[in-house]
């Protein structure tokens, strides 16, 4: 079944390829071409996210030409987080499975629950193939030139004696350096924080700070796959996200500025990490990577 993606960020597209490719083995998705009045290809199922297609709120005119670009074709429709305009939109035409509406910020269950409920029986519009990413890059093949003769070689006898000499010792490669990073409190974390250049990107560091001081447990949210559980009064971090994604997260206020942080309320935060199999480390000894990656 093909899935179009539009109006979804690039880091929003690879996260839900990933997730279909993991847990919908019958689906294939594509990325429609950038541009909020590009036309739909044809496909079997759309995801679209209203905001990024130009339709960040409801009105009459919005409804109409979404309805018009989607021409009675299935689709999960993402709307902004606490939008309440497209409820118009879900009290006239949201009575058939076809339509699907997902609220931001959603998670892995919610969007493969979506994606099944609204994808047809029976796919019908597979004329658009969904591009998709190469799982290999091979080689091309070499046709190996044939090696030139080997020159004669003479053997000249000596006496065993003469021909003996000390084994070279063999020096052993130096051991790699290893770098003790200082566990940080949260107090010492804010601190270090604030007196980084203020031309340093620092937008995720802040975010983190900000919600640190409220002194509940909370998720981060990076793609729809990376997450981040903290735990400010149990004093304790867990997470399923790569070093070098949370670089990435550290250095560059472009890539901070999509994701989306939680408070846990009323929620066993522990319970939900290892449900997530998201492993635990100590708060502090995670603060002081967090900052130490900032500063690499």
């Amino acid at each position: 079944m093909n899935v179009a993606l539009a109006g979804l960020t690039a880091r929003e597209e690879t996260a839900l390829m990933m997730l279909v490719g993991k847990t919908l083995p019958d689906f294939e998705c594509g990325a429609v071409p950038v541009g909020r009045k590009e036309p739909l290809p044809p496909a079997d199922l759309y995801v679209l996210d209203l905001a990024g297609r130009g339709l960040a709120r409801w009105t009459q005119e919005a409804q109409e030409s979404l309805l018009e670009s989607l021409n009675g074709a299935p689709a999960v429709l993402v709307a902004p987080a606490f939008d309440e305009t497209w409820l118009a939109l879900e009290a006239s035409r949201m009575k058939s499975p076809s339509l699907v509406m997902l609220r931001k910020p959603y998670g892995i269950e919610a969007m493969r629950a979506a994606l099944l409920k609204a994808a047809p029986t029976v796919p019908v519009r597979s004329a658009w193939v969904a591009p998709r990413l190469p799982a290999k890059v091979r080689a091309p093949a070499i046709t190996a030139a044939p090696a030139p003769a080997a020159p004669a070689v003479r053997f000249i006898t000596a006496p065993v004696a003469a021909m003996a000499k000390a084994p070279v010792p063999v020096k052993a490669p130096a051991p790699a350096a290893t770098v003790e990073i200082a566990p940080l409190s949260v107090n010492e974390f804010q601190t270090r924080l604030a007196a980084l250049p203020a031309s340093a990107p620092k937008l995720f560091l802040h975010k983190l700070a900000d919600a640190l001081a409220l002194k509940q447990p909370f998720e981060v949210r990076v793609t729809f796959l990376n997450r981040l559980i903290l735990s400010p009064d149990a004093q304790w971090a867990a997470s399923n996200t790569a070093l070098s994604v949370l670089q990435g997260l550290c250095q560059s206020d472009a890539l901070a500025a999509d994701m989306s942080i939680d408070t846990l309320d009323g929620m066993d935060a522990l319970t939900r990490a290892q449900r997530l199999d998201m492993p635990v480390q100590p708060l502090g000894a995670f603060l002081g990577t967090l900052m130490y990656q900032r500063l690499a």
